[in-house]
């Protein structure tokens, strides 16, 4: 009899805590479900960013903006186009978030920005371009040498004539920093004000030889490109060995031509919103791969071969 009573107690006692911790379980999914009320979709699928960035990467940066908002039609992308310093200035010292250039911040620019918005700053190659040579499809010059250009960029009595597409742009940081120049102080550079302007002026100056980016001419499936190239071509490059080389992926990715540089994003977004699902893309197969409809180098797709083959990623590293 009073083990049938323990029985009873026990039993009644099981159900009561079993009871007890249903209730709590039940409390504990309403708090945590209380807790997420609100948050109704990712930051990344939804709102503006604005873009800084160079503009000699603007083709290749609406390529890849237009299929993400294929994917997320809420984004909106404001875009400023201005050359690469202002860009690089514009992010360190907080007036935007994203920007595409051809270079990382520098250690000092990496603190400063980090006092400034309290946010870690991060870089992301995406792809390779280079900076190319064109001139008049009139003129009979076909190639020219690292040497030339080198004897002749910012001589008074040069042979050469060239013309960059912006002072201070990506294009002109990387002819300096692979030839290891600087512009004299006080010197004017010959500069126009777009990648367009360049390919006019050399149309009409058939001696002329314009500095731009591989990306403004690398689509040759666009139509507007294709008419580019009926009035000006692009110049192989001969390095200090006579070794010739055309501005292509695999000269780009094994660093044969001269002339490459590497696609960065630089973001300093607070969480996980736009810049960050945005870099999140391009560097997935998708995104990869509009960067080679681009007529660009991936830098993903081919990481390991670049890597082992070229100098090239190593010599952005060392720089950093």
């Amino acid at each position: 009899m009073v083990k049938n009573k323990i029985l009873v107690l026990g039993g009644i006692l099981a159900i009561a805590l079993f009871t007890q911790a249903c209730k709590k379980d039940k409390i504990e999914v309403k708090s945590e479900q209380s807790k997420t009320k609100g948050i109704n979709k990712p930051l990344h699928t939804y709102g503006t960013l604005k873009i800084t960035a160079d503009p000699s990467y603007q083709n290749v940066i609406k390529a890849i903006t237009s299929i993400y908002q294929v994917q997320y039609p809420e984004v909106t992308f404001d875009f400023d186009f201005k050359i690469e310093e202002l860009a690089i200035k514009d992010l360190y010292e907080g007036k935007t978030d994203f920007a595409i250039v051809s270079k990382p911040l520098t250690k000092d620019q990496e603190t400063y920005l980090f006092n400034k918005t309290k946010i870690l700053y991060k870089s992301s190659p995406i792809g390779m371009d280079a900076s190319i040579f064109i001139t008049s499809v009139d003129n009979p010059l076909e190639n020219i040498s690292v040497t030339d250009i080198k004897n002749n960029l910012y001589k008074d009595d040069a042979t050469l004539n060239f013309v960059f597409d912006y002072p201070n742009s990506a294009n002109f940081n990387t002819i300096n920093d692979k030839l290891g120049i600087s512009a004299p102080k006080g010197k004017p550079i010959k500069a126009l004000e777009s990648s367009e302007s360049v390919i006019d002026f050399v149309q009409k100056d058939k001696n002329a030889i314009g500095i731009i980016g591989l990306n403004t001419l690398s689509d040759t499936d666009n139509p507007k490109i294709k008419e580019y190239l009926t009035k000006v071509k692009i110049l192989k490059i001969s390095d200090e060995k006579g070794e010739i080389y055309e501005p292509n992926n695999p000269n780009l990715r094994t660093g044969k031509y001269p002339f490459y540089r590497l696609i960065y994003f630089l973001k300093n977004e607070k969480g996980f919103g736009i810049a960050a699902g945005l870099t999140r893309f391009t560097g997935s197969q998708q995104g990869q791969l509009i960067i080679l409809k681009e007529n660009l180098q991936p830098y993903y797709l081919f990481k390991r071969e670049v890597q082992l083959n070229a100098k090239a990623l190593e010599t952005i590293t060392d720089k950093k």
